[in-house]
């Protein structure tokens, strides 16, 4: 039951991934609102992850499930068995979605299809 799927988001010192229970089906269009949101801090990964991480979980605020957060892939993704399907790449600012919805955008690309 539910809808999971898993976002890595890479940077110059290691990966940080985002699980969602429930948002599975949206988590790629969330990524890309996500990266035009952290636009401004692309350039500063601390912050610009942070962005990621609160743009991706916000529908989970002051709950107790529906989202985790892991240093390495530990939960099921059902669009990619036990992989990311999602992922967020700061370092060649790309995004690259595998399965339902797949697709390879660099960031600017994202931005330029949002406006």
């Amino acid at each position: 039951m539910g809808n999971r799927r898993m976002a890595e988001i890479k940077t110059s010192g290691g990966s940080l991934y985002v699980y969602t229970h429930w948002d599975g089906g949206s988590f790629p269009e969330m990524a890309k609102e996500a990266i035009s949101v952290a636009k401004p801090r692309w350039d500063d990964e601390m912050y610009g992850v942070r962005i990621i991480v609160d743009q991706l979980t916000k529908h989970g605020r002051d709950e107790e499930t529906g989202y985790g957060l892991m240093l390495k892939p530990m939960a099921e993704d059902e669009y990619n068995s036990d992989n990311p399907s999602v992922i967020i790449d700061f370092v060649s600012r790309k995004l690259i979605v595998k399965g339902k919805g797949a697709c390879h955008l660099s960031f600017d690309k994202i931005v330029e299809l949002s406006e």
